[in-house]
């Protein structure tokens, strides 16, 4: 069988500190949705005017 190689991750969780995974990449819109492993907190990132991101709210909705 084919092994999968282990996500890599960037971040903690805001509320539990746990691993975060990506959820969705918007290149058009320079954002990024981010979900926790452990709570399941969605956490929305936006890339600034320098090219990092910056968080800008945590939620359990991704679509809010």
């Amino acid at each position: 069988m084919v092994e999968e190689e282990p996500r890599k991750h960037t971040g903690k969780c805001y509320d539990c500190g746990g691993p975060l995974e990506l959820f969705e990449l918007d290149i058009k819109q320079s954002t990024k949705i981010m979900k926790c492993q452990n709570c399941g907190l969605f956490h929305f990132y936006k890339k600034d005017f320098i090219g990092n991101y910056k968080l800008t709210k945590v939620s359990k909705n991704p679509a809010a």
